[in-house]
Parts: structure tokens; sequence; C-alpha cells
């Protein structure tokens, strides 16, 4: 596996486009890579957070518009997920599904990295998708309710931020598996990266929600980034793109959950 000491350097501008390139399609326009020097993603994993606060901040922008225009909020929160997943690719619910079928239905190592590799989807992998949509799209009517405006656009753009900090601590804390398509494009972050990953995500979060909950979110969603991790180890001999897809639709999840849960109990 590439390590970050052995990656070419690649400017900060370079970094951020490498990691939209990867994690979005939004076209990256203020940067050109050269012929000789293709977008380097292990470099680039430290912005993987800035990727998940513009995607948040246009879905809390969609949340925040459709609050101005006195939607209802079922459609309001269809229409943020909506905008997220359109220009994140749904490379993220794709690989849930995927992750969800093959862990699923396979009996074996190789059966499980063939049914995730098949385009087709299977009844594991629908209901896996129905069911995370569904909460998603729960917990952010309850964020309408709570949030409006700028702190709804904030809030959104901070949980997304937080969400892809945990591919990041996954690359830190497991190997990539050697069935992985995807997941070689990418490596062990090092200390800096990893560092500089999770101040990008942690320090708005703490400055929106505050300590006590920002730790409350972000806790327990590293402990399921550690979790499927060891799970795909254990499955498919480490990760997999598929597996840290799924990991940022689960951490998104738990620390709605847990923002929920924390909240109620904190005096306004």
């Amino acid at each position: 596996m590439t390590t970050e000491a052995e990656t070419s350097r690649q400017s900060i501008s370079g970094d951020c486009a490498s990691a939209f390139l990867l994690l979005s399609r939004i076209p990256v326009t203020w940067h050109r890579f050269r012929d000789d020097q293709p977008p380097d993603f292990i470099s680039s994993l430290w912005a993987f957070p800035l990727v998940g606060l513009v995607l948040g901040a246009v879905g809390g922008g969609v949340l925040a518009a459709g609050q101005a225009l006195a939607l209802p909020p079922f459609a309001i929160a269809i229409c943020g997920l909506a905008a997220m997943i359109f220009l994140s690719g749904a490379m993220h619910e794709d690989g849930l599904a995927d992750m969800a079928d093959g862990f699923g239905g396979g009996r074996d190592t190789e059966a499980k990295i063939r049914i995730m590799h098949d385009s087709r989807i299977g009844t594991y992998g629908v209901l896996g998708l129905i069911l995370t949509v569904a909460i998603r799209i729960g917990f952010y009517m309850t964020c309408i309710g709570i949030f409006s405006g700028w702190q709804l656009v904030l809030f959104m753009a901070v949980l997304q931020a937080a969400c892809r900090l945990q591919p990041v601590v996954q690359l830190s804390a497991f190997r990539v598996s050697p069935h992985a398509s995807l997941a070689q494009l990418t490596g062990r972050p090092g200390a800096t990266r990893l560092g500089a990953a999770a101040i990008i995500c942690l320090l708005p979060m703490i400055w929106l929600l505050g300590p006590v909950v920002s730790a409350s979110m972000v806790i327990p969603a590293l402990a399921l980034a550690i979790w499927t991790g060891q799970l795909a180890t254990r499955h498919v001999e480490g990760l997999t793109g598929d597996v840290m897809g799924a990991t940022v639709v689960l951490a998104e999840i738990i620390m709605l959950m847990c923002w929920a849960s924390v909240s109620g109990m904190i005096p306004a």
C-alpha cells in the first residue's frame, strides 16, 4: 500500500480538485492536472471533509429555501437529500447497497466480492437503500423544525463534513482489500492529513453545536467506522470503496440520531 511519504507532492488546489473529482460530480474548473501527473487521491484525503462541507451547504440551502417557501417538511427533506445525492453521484448509496448485498448474501470472501462488483441490486441492497433514505428524510424533517436559515445550512455542512471524515479514519486504521477496485486509489493518509481532515470538520461543528453535542455525534460515528472496518477486514480482507461509501451513509444516520437525542436533553 502506498504511504503518505511515498506520494508525490501535490498543491493544495490539486488536493481539493482531486477530492472533488473522486467524491462528487461538481465540475473542477479551478485546477488543471498535467498529463504526466494525474490526480493524487492519497494526497487529497485531508480534503474529503471539504467536499462534505460544500455538498452539505447545498443540501442545507435547499432545505432553507423550502422553509422560506413554506413547503411541506416532507417534500423539503426529499429535495434536500436528492440534491446531495445528485451532487455526490449517489456513490455512497451505491456502496451501501453493494455492501448490504455482498455481506448479506455471500457465503465466502470470493462470493461477497463478486456480488459487490455486480451491477445488479438485490433484496438486501434495496432494503438498505429504502431504510436509510427514509431514516434520513425523517431526521431532516426534525432539522427543519429546529434550525432555520443559515443555521440549517451550517448544520448540514458540518454534518456532511463529519461523515466524510470517517473513510479517512478507516484508511488510517485498516488496510485496503486486495480485492478492491476504487479503494486502491487511496491509501494511508498519515497523521498530518488525518489531523487536517479532523480539524476541517470538527472546528466548525464545535463552533455551531458546542463541544458536548459535537462529541456525542462524532465519537459514536468514529466507533461505527472502526467497527465497519473490522467487519470488512473479516469479510473481504480489508476496506473497499463500497465499505467506505456505506460508512458515510451510516455515519450520517448515527450522528443525526445522537444529535436528536442529546440536543433534546440540553436546555436552549
